[in-house]
């Protein structure tokens, strides 16, 4: 008596990326072994956070604030390889910057610590006025008793009857209060942030969303503030039309 085996052929995936996926993990276990310092890993984490390489793959349209210089590109390549980027200096306001610039990051003078806060906020409301939703810039009437009020409000319903209230926050993600904590998962800085954001605001009324927007500066958002501005993106695309608005 004959025995027949069938053999079935299962095709294989033929995406190039699909043959590549286990070398890069290897690749990427072999890196993750080489770093001895918080500092390394936390580096090598933000660079592969979802969109933290995004900045690489913006078009350079200066009126829409997208064009990057070379001195801003050369500084935040040599940040995210530890590259020297200055001589080492006293800083005027006290403290000591090394020869990668970090403490420019963290300095309550420098001069770009006001416009990483104000540029995301911008978007924000911008991109709320394009999807029909007019908003406010920091409303008068949400103020806490310390004075403190989230970065804007929008003047109609953004989710089940109420209005959306947000505040943005920039982290800087190899500050040393945080450094230990990023070289531990992908946007843990970002997330922490979020979770302080939720208890400052915590008292503001209940016919409000608070939506808390966190980035590092490195370039990982926390999971809500992505889940947002995807959400964001959709509203603004049924208004325009063009799919590709979460992308902008």
């Amino acid at each position: 008596m004959n025995t027949y085996i069938r053999i079935i052929a299962i095709p294989l995936p033929g995406k190039q990326s699909f043959w590549d996926k286990l070398g890069l993990q290897n690749d990427r276990a072999l890196i993750e072994d080489f770093f001895a310092k918080p500092l390394q890993m936390a580096k090598f984490l933000a660079s592969v956070a979802p969109h933290g390489g995004d900045w690489l793959l913006a078009l350079p349209a200066a009126n829409c604030g997208l064009r990057v210089d070379d001195e801003a590109v050369r500084v935040a390549v040599g940040m995210r390889l530890g590259l020297a980027l200055c001589a080492s200096h006293s800083c005027p306001c006290g403290g000591q910057v090394d020869a990668q610039g970090l403490h420019a990051m963290v300095c309550k003078k420098a001069p770009g610590t006001i416009a990483r806060h104000q540029v995301p906020k911008d978007i924000i409301w911008r991109f709320l006025g394009s999807a029909s939703i007019p908003a406010t810039k920091e409303s008068s009437g949400l103020v806490r008793q310390d004075g403190i009020r989230p970065d804007g409000l929008s003047l109609i319903p953004w989710q089940s009857g109420k209005s959306l209230a947000w505040d943005v926050t920039v982290v800087i993600t190899l500050a040393r209060s945080y450094v230990d904590r990023a070289a531990t998962g992908v946007g843990i800085v970002a997330e922490l942030a979020a979770e302080r954001k939720l208890m400052k605001y915590s008292n503001l009324p209940t016919n409000l969303i608070f939506q808390p927007i966190t980035v590092e500066n490195l370039g990982a958002f926390s999971s809500s503030s992505s889940d947002f501005i995807s959400a964001l993106g959709h509203k603004t695309s049924s208004v325009s039309g063009e799919e590709r608005e979460t992308s902008f």
